[in-house]
């Protein structure tokens, strides 16, 4: 019987793993970094919104559902380990450091870069293997 239980978790698991792509993954951890001080601000959303314009050639309404969606599920989340491991599977190190860039951008949005938001970069960057050099250069480039 546990068996069964067990194995229907792993189902919606796995299922949910399939849905991961490239742009929800990066929608993910860049709503992370904006709820890192424990509020999400608009400005922080419309940067994000923004984001998936420029770097995704998404259409307005797609990046709004996009925020949207990742906003919902990050609700529910509470390990973003399946995100992590997408991205450093399927980014190259220029994509990591564009996203980690954007990161920052995010954090800067609202004109204040919260104690939380910048520990959340600089974990986001060790668990996606960009080194501190980079990490300081992100911060700086994305001013």
């Amino acid at each position: 019987m546990f068996k069964k239980i067990k194995g229907l978790f792993k189902k919606k698991s796995d299922e949910l793993d399939n849905l991961i792509d490239d742009q929800l993954a990066s929608a993910i951890l860049l709503i992370e970094v904006s709820y890192s001080d424990f509020k999400i601000d608009k400005i922080e959303v419309n940067t994000i919104i923004n984001f998936f314009e420029k770097e995704f050639s998404l259409s307005n309404n797609k990046a709004r559902w996009l925020s949207n969606k990742a906003l919902n599920l990050h609700k529910d989340e509470n390990c973003l380990r399946k995100y992590i491991k997408f991205i450093n599977e399927n980014y190259n190190k220029e994509k990591k450091i564009k996203l980690i860039n954007m990161a920052w951008k995010v954090a800067k949005a609202d004109n204040v870069i919260d104690k939380y938001e910048e520990h959340r970069i600089r974990k986001l960057s060790e668990l996606l293997y960009i080194n501190h050099t980079e990490f300081i250069k992100a911060k700086i480039n994305s001013s």
